[in-house]
């Protein structure tokens, strides 16, 4: 590749992402770079991790070189060509280097280490299609950093909806959720082709898996599912495979695609959390409705799959608690490490009140708290039963705190 032409693709790319208009992403606030590290910013498909790296660069006094690799006039762009992007880089001198889709590029890990060892700050996103972004780093060990990236959190959507926060605002989150191309259009086939890209290409291209269908099958089962407890055993006979240990091997696949986690129950015992049940929540809260085709439009289990994504991107250890009689879904220590317990239901009424009191209370004693909190849609009250208090709030004002 000439040096010409690699600098007029730079200047392309650089104007056209100076044209768009992008909502700011909160993460924008937890990117650290840090010397001799290099940050690789992961996440499902289409959650938006080019913008973000877009947006820090934009942000920056010093300046950045930024290549998107996955860019059709870079297609001939071999590991030979790297001695081309240094001279580039060699005559801007710019501080940062942001590379999307470097792993396209035999021999990309070699160029991004010495450009640490030469004083840069870079930083990389990458595709599923290519690699898993969860695999990235297995190429440069010891010497990078991650941050996770997800669908618009309740925040960013008001902000790119223009909406208000109340009750009515997040029925439409949980409804459309947070994908911002869904969100632009409107359309379901984003969803869907979404999910189709994962099945395909990073999971059955990817392990050699001829037959798609039982993956399908299984990718709808789990999102239709979110926030339910799920077993290998018994999905591989619902799915028709022999061995359990099949499915727990595709499950593994969809969490690394990002797609769906897995939530395991608290115990101080490792052995007792592996052998739990795990729970499962989908990324976003659109995706069981859309492309699982769920025909049960469940608000309060996607209320649940979106606090638990809030909770996700600020806990360290997070878990749901159980005994034989109850359940609390969330449990987590937060930055000082101090735990936290909370339940979410759509509406907190006669009928289940005390099954939800009985889950948090149960979680509140193991665990020493004093105070727990219950999140339901629109109230707004409080309780004090056994000496420990209870908080029931808004999701709303929640999701503002």
């Amino acid at each position: 590749m000439l040096e010409s032409e690699l600098e007029r693709i730079i200047e392309d790319q650089t104007a056209e992402s100076t044209r768009k208009k992008t909502l700011a992403r909160d993460d924008l606030a937890r990117i650290r770079t840090v010397p001799d590290f290099a940050l690789i910013v992961t996440g499902v498909r289409r959650c938006g991790k080019s913008t973000l790296l877009r947006q820090w660069a934009a942000g920056q006094g010093e300046k950045t070189l930024s290549l998107l690799f996955d860019d059709l006039r870079m297609t001939a762009f071999t590991a030979d060509d790297f001695a081309v992007l240094d001279r580039i880089v060699d005559s801007r001198r710019p501080a940062n280097l942001v590379f999307d889709e470097i792993q396209l590029v035999d021999g990309w890990e070699r160029y991004v280490k010495l450009k640490l060892d030469q004083g840069y700050r870079v930083l990389v996103t990458g595709s599923n299609a290519s690699m898993l972004s969860s695999e990235l780093g297995t190429h440069l060990t010891g010497r990078h950093l991650d941050l996770e990236l997800g669908p618009f959190s309740y925040r960013e959507f008001l902000r790119f909806t223009g909406m208000e926060p109340s009750p009515e605002s997040v029925l439409s989150y949980l409804e459309r959720g947070g994908f911002p191309a869904y969100l632009e259009t409107d359309e379901p086939e984003v969803l869907r082709q979404l999910v189709r890209d994962i099945v395909n290409r990073d999971i059955a291209v990817r392990h050699g898996t001829r037959d798609v269908r039982p993956l399908e099958t299984l990718a709808a089962f789990l999102l239709a599912n979110s926030g339910n407890r799920v077993t290998p055993s018994k999905l591989a006979g619902a799915l028709g495979v022999k061995s359990p240990s099949t499915v727990l091997a595709w499950f593994d696949h969809f969490e690394k695609t990002y797609l769906v986690e897995r939530l395991e129950r608290f115990s101080d015992s490792a052995k007792s959390r592996a052998l739990a049940p795990k729970k499962v929540y989908a990324v976003d809260t659109a995706l069981p409705r859309v492309a699982a085709s769920s025909r049960t439009r469940d608000a309060g289990r996607a209320l649940e799959t979106a606090v638990w994504r809030e909770i996700k991107r600020k806990s360290g250890r997070l878990n749901y608690w159980a005994d034989d009689m109850s359940e609390c879904d969330f449990v987590w220590s937060d930055a000082s490490g101090k735990f936290q317990a909370l339940q979410v239901c759509l509406e907190l009424g006669d009928e289940n009140r005390g099954r939800e009191f009985r889950g948090l209370l149960g979680a509140m004693r193991q665990l020493g708290l004093d105070e727990g909190t219950i999140v339901t849609l629109r109230q707004s009250d409080f309780a004090c039963e056994d000496g420990r208090r209870i908080r029931i709030v808004p999701a709303h004002e929640w999701f503002a705190e």
